[in-house]
């Protein structure tokens, strides 16, 4: 029978603390995209469509913008010549959605009666306007907005910083909490785990590396099956190894070594 203390080292808790700064920035986000359905649907009803038809249209749109809103950042990490790439296949991938996100929709609340026959071809269609102005003011909105989320974001964080993280697991059979900004890096030896902060203690774990890579998010990254490393203390970069700003050497296996670069 596993004991409350035992599932403490399997399964670390990860907590955040919520403060007022994060509620408000989470209304402020839910009513930017709340705004960004309702000026598509005005524009939209201006040029061609009637506002309810317009305001599914915002609606339908929302996949596609939160394709870019998770995709751009990542994008602009990349190589120039490859971040020109992914940027174009990415925009063909939003109209691309954003196209069939608007037949699907308008076909499943319509029953029919918005789709026309073409009289020489027999196909139905959407009555939308014709040629490729249409998806394409549909994928630049969708990447407007996504960009305009993005930018939001960066500046309610500096303007409203949250809380700090912080995580609590157990380390020799005693309860520990640390903020995930005290963590340096995370070491996997045999059946332990060995998480070690940047002032020089270290804790002794039972939670599998892969479960503590999934936990710390994006501010930490793998770098060898055995070590898991806070990005903002790399220091520096080798073909095998990098070394952090507490000049300790960490080796980087060749799984991981495109990923780090």
């Amino acid at each position: 029978m596993v004991s409350k203390s035992d599932f403490s080292n399997i399964c670390p808790k990860f907590t955040i603390g919520i403060e007022r700064s994060e509620v408000k920035q989470r209304l402020i986000i839910s009513a930017y995209w709340t705004l960004t359905v309702i000026l598509t649907a005005t524009v939209l009803s201006c040029l061609y469509f009637t506002f309810a038809e317009s305001l599914l249209i915002g609606i339908l749109l929302l996949p596609a913008g939160l394709i870019v809103k998770f995709t751009f950042p990542r994008i602009l990490e990349l190589p120039p010549r490859r971040k020109i790439a992914d940027l174009f296949l990415l925009a063909v991938t939003v109209c691309i959605v954003a196209c069939l996100l608007l037949v699907i929709g308008f076909a499943m609340v319509s029953d029919g009666h918005y789709f026309q026959e073409d009289s020489y071809t027999g196909v139905s269609t959407l009555p939308i306007p014709d040629g490729i102005a249409f998806p394409a003011l549909l994928t630049v909105t969708a990447i407007l907005f996504s960009i305009g989320d993005w930018y939001l974001v960066g500046f309610l964080s500096r303007k409203m910083p949250q809380e700090p993280v912080s995580i609590t697991f157990t380390s020799d059979r005693k309860p520990v909490t640390l903020l995930q900004s005290d963590i340096l890096y995370v070491e996997s030896n045999d059946d332990e785990t060995w998480v070690h902060t940047i002032d020089g203690r270290k804790f002794r774990n039972k939670t599998p590396i892969s479960q503590w890579e999934n936990l710390l998010g994006m501010d930490f990254m793998r770098i060898h099956r055995a070590f898991v490393v806070a990005k903002a203390h790399i220091l520096s970069v080798k073909s095998d190894a990098l070394t952090l700003d507490t000049k300790q050497e960490l080796p980087v296996s060749r799984k991981y070594r495109s990923t780090i670069k």
